[in-house]
Parts: structure tokens; C-alpha cells; sequence
């Protein structure tokens, strides 16, 4: 793999907003600064992700849609969605449904907030 990887390319970015850059900002463009070092921070972590086998939870999902039957080429959680909006599942099945809409929901959550993870593990 080529060194440096887009995740540790945008951790380094971000290190820089908020170290060089934010404190020479004006005390109004914090906000904007911080968001956007949160932006980067959420993009790192999917790109991490991605590369270390991620997708887990959308792994599940196709391996869910598999066993019902689908063969749509649709993006796994899109044709998973298209198919509880139609009540299409059977209920012998909802308990495993409702596992890989918790992993896939833990997985988005990795991503976009892993504190939150982190807190409710403890």
C-alpha cells in the first residue's frame, strides 16, 4: 500500500487546522474550524475503515438479502431499505434483521461518533 494513506493524510491536515491554523483564526471562525476539523475527522475514520476490511455491517446486509432471495444491483442498504419500506421481509426473519440493522448501525457510528460507542460500552 502507498504511505501516506488518504486517513493519515487528513489526520495530519487536521492536526494542522486546529494546532497552526485555528489559533491565528478569528475568535468568530472557531465554529467553522471546528466543524470542518470534525468533517475530516469522520472522513479519516471511513477511509480507515475501508481500507482494514470495513464494512462489516453491509457485509451482513448482503448475506441477509442473499438468503431472501434478492439479486438486485442496488448497494446492499439500499435494496435492504427498499424492502422493509415494502414490508417485503418474512417475520420468521426479523430477528435477523434487526442484527444487521445493529450492525450496520454500529457500524455508521464507529464512524461518525465513536465516543458515543465507547460511552455506552461502559
Amino acid at each position: 500500500m502507498n504511505r501516506p494513506a488518504g486517513d493519515e493524510l487528513l489526520s495530519v491536515a487536521r492536526r494542522a487546522l486546529l494546532d497552526e491554523l485555528l489559533p491565528l483564526l478569528p475568535e468568530g471562525k472557531t465554529y467553522d474550524v471546528l466543524m470542518i476539523a470534525n468533517a475530516m475527522a469522520i472522513a479519516a475514520r471511513e477511509l480507515a475503515a475501508t481500507q482494514a476490511a470495513g464494512g462489516q455491517g453491509v457485509d451482513q446486509a448482503a448475506s441477509f438479502l442473499r438468503a431472501q432471495g434478492a439479486q438486485s444491483a442496488e448497494p446492499a442498504e439500499a435494496e435492504l431499505a427498499a424492502l422493509i419500506r415494502r414490508r417485503d421481509i418474512d417475520t420468521s426473519r426479523h430477528s435477523s434483521l434487526r442484527a444487521v440493522l445493529l450492525s450496520l448501525t454500529q457500524a455508521k457510528l464507529a464512524l461518525s461518533n465513536p465516543k458515543y460507542l465507547r460511552h455506552e460500552a461502559n
